[in-house]
């Protein structure tokens, strides 16, 4: 049975449940709350479904992406230099919004069952959507500056943090046994003609790869929240409440776990806590330490560096460095030229450990979403019910894969660390 078979079937239940009026049985009463979520569920498939559907026919037809402004769904008029909805307003735009409402045209009563679930970004066992990525990050990797939608000359550089510079993809396995790369022996060279048919000297050469195999398993990233049933009838209190905390929190969770996720602690191995990240201790003062970071990776991995990772304090302490005569030696209080450290752009994070900096090439850990991001709300939780509050629910599963440790080191930026 397709979806739009099984909503026929459910509505048709409820219309039969309808009509018997005072007559419900003690089983139609329970059965009440259980068919509207399932009705709900699946008028939230079909949206997800009717958007693949969109999205593969607006990238069958476009022959020239590259000068074409994107589709919008359909129904709607993309506005150029329009973002994708936040995961917010898709919530309160979802199917299962519309059918809570439906349902509840005058709010829910003391006791009412309240379950509603909406996905943004869909993967395993839903069609996939059409969202640049699972994260609301920018394009991985990219830190250059973006150009203004319709001003030629004007650009700026949107704050990057360290999601926006991981990879970040989808998967379909819980559960992934993979090749890390831990060195690589370059052994390219000029070959020349062979003078002789057994000469051992004329042999191509062979680089060595050495590598040893990791686990990445799926884990669960979740955050809650309680709200009233009144916030959850206001599209605008739901969409603050849901990207201004719960989207926030869970972006900062994924964050530090990336970083310094421990394996002791039931976490992940972060990017701190993993054998083969490069090592550069303490020299001299925190820039002559960061640049010889720098050399390290150039020369044990071939490197260049895309980023570099401060802690908060860390980051102000470089923009109050000052020369001999009590002038700032970068940008300053009113500067608007790009924060880096010898070229390279620095970001910060209060994961990141005070003392310590991290540099190089963070595409090398990639996040795989294995779980949709989704949002729930729901009473079914202690005394919520009888007090006309909801707990709101952003969830997703997800496993990190580091494929080449050598590509980012740690930095030592004050002597004893």
């Amino acid at each position: 049975m397709n979806l739009k078979a099984k909503l026929k079937a459910l509505l048709a239940e409820a219309a039969e449940l309808q009509k018997k009026g005072a007559e419900l049985t003690e089983e139609d009463v329970a059965r009440v709350p259980v068919l509207t979520a399932e009705i709900a569920d699946v008028k939230s498939k079909i949206e997800a479904q009717e958007a693949a559907e969109e999205a593969l026919k607006s990238a069958v037809a476009a022959d020239d992406t590259e000068h074409q402004e994107p589709q919008a769904p359909a129904g709607r008029t993309k506005a150029r230099g329009e973002q994708p909805r936040s995961l917010g307003a898709a919530f309160v735009g979802s199917e299962a919004m519309k059918a809570f409402r439906e349902n509840h045209p005058n709010g829910v009563s003391k006791g009412t069952p309240v379950n509603v679930e909406a996905r943004r970004f869909a993967t395993k066992g839903d069609s996939v959507r059409a969202v640049k990525a699972p994260l609301n990050t920018i394009d991985n990797g990219d830190t250059t500056p973006t150009r203004l939608p319709g001003i030629e000359d004007v650009t700026y550089r949107r704050p990057n943090t360290l999601l926006d510079l991981i990879t970040v993809g989808t998967t379909d396995a819980a559960w992934l046994e993979y090749r890390q790369l831990v060195s690589i022996t370059n052994n390219a060279a000029i070959v020349p003609e062979a003078q002789t048919t057994n000469s051992a000297a004329n042999l191509k050469p062979v680089s060595g790869l050495q590598t040893r195999t990791a686990d990445a398993k799926a884990h669960t990233y979740a955050d809650g929240i309680e709200a009233t049933t009144q916030e959850l009838k206001d599209d605008g209190a739901m969409t603050s409440l849901i990207d201004g905390i719960l989207t926030q929190n869970l972006r900062d969770e994924i964050e530090r776990i990336v970083l310094s996720g421990d394996d002791a602690d039931g976490e992940p191995n972060g990017i701190l806590n993993t054998t083969g990240v490069l090592q550069q201790a303490f020299a001299t003062d925190m820039v002559t330490s960061i640049r010889k970071g720098k050399t390290l990776l150039r020369e044990t991995s071939n490197t260049i560096p895309q980023a570099i990772l401060l802690n908060p304090e860390d980051d102000e302490a470089f923009d109050l460095l000052k020369d001999g005569n009590d002038r700032y030696l970068g940008n300053g209080p009113f500067g608007t030229g790009p924060s880096t450290a010898w070229a390279v752009p620095r970001i910060s994070s209060a994961a990141m450990p005070k003392g310590q900096a991290l540099m190089g090439d963070f595409r090398a850990f990639q996040l795989l979403i294995f779980e949709a991001l989704s949002i729930l709300a729901f009473n079914q939780h202690k005394d919520f019910a009888q007090r006309n509050l909801v707990y709101v629910r952003a969830e997703l599963r997800a496993l990190q894969m580091f494929r080449q440790p050598a590509k980012l080191a740690v930095i030592d930026i004050e002597s004893g660390v």
